[in-house]
């Protein structure tokens, strides 16, 4: 018998689009990839049978909060946007994420006591296919990313929330929101790198 091993969850994972990003502050548990199913069409006889059925394309919603420190994080990118290139949305653990190809991007705020002030970006595909009817606009990919995470050696003075330190939790790291640092606490930074 073969065992197959499969990664289930992402973890920690990376948002980035072809204007904006990387971002890989975004909020525990809310990327949500989710599909709006095409309307079914049927063409119908004399007597009310169908005689063929159309249905138009799926359009696929990738969503995902960010954690807002700055107002200058999000003020060019508020609002509707008609079209970006694409958007990739990868988990850094290694398992498979999506690239959406010419989705619309909304990018609003809410402010709740959990998060704070949280920027919620919403990208949307068109319901595009090739010639063959195959959807050209969601695929899945994996990520070309090495994570590697280090832990700072002095913390003396620093604001580990403004440098962008992690903590480690068990085997995640976590972004730091503590502005001085805590005694025992070990920091670390996160380096993003391209594979090969």
């Amino acid at each position: 018998m073969t065992v197959v091993t499969k990664l289930v969850g992402w973890g920690q994972n990376t948002l980035q689009d072809s204007s904006i990003g990387p971002y890989s502050d975004i909020v525990m548990d809310t990327t949500d990839l989710s599909v709006e199913e095409g309307q079914e069409t049927e063409a119908q006889i004399e007597g009310g049978a169908a005689e063929a059925r159309r249905k138009d394309p799926d359009k696929y919603i990738l969503k995902a909060n960010r954690r807002i420190d700055d107002e200058n994080e999000v003020e060019d990118v508020l609002g509707f946007t008609e079209s970006v290139d694409q958007v990739e949305c990868t988990p850094d653990n290694g398992g498979l994420g999506v690239s959406l190809v010419n989705p619309s991007r909304h990018v609003a705020i809410k402010l709740d006591s959990k998060d704070g002030l949280v920027a919620i970006y919403t990208y949307k595909t068109k319901g595009e296919t090739d010639a063959n009817g195959k959807l050209t606009y969601v695929i899945p990919v994996r990520s070309a990313r090495n994570v590697t995470y280090t832990a700072v050696a002095s913390t003396t003075g620093k604001n580990p929330k403004n440098e962008g330190w992690y903590i480690k939790n068990g085997t995640s790291y976590l972004r730091s929101f503590d502005t001085t640092p805590q005694s025992g606490m070990t920091y670390y930074t996160r380096t993003v790198s391209t594979q090969g």
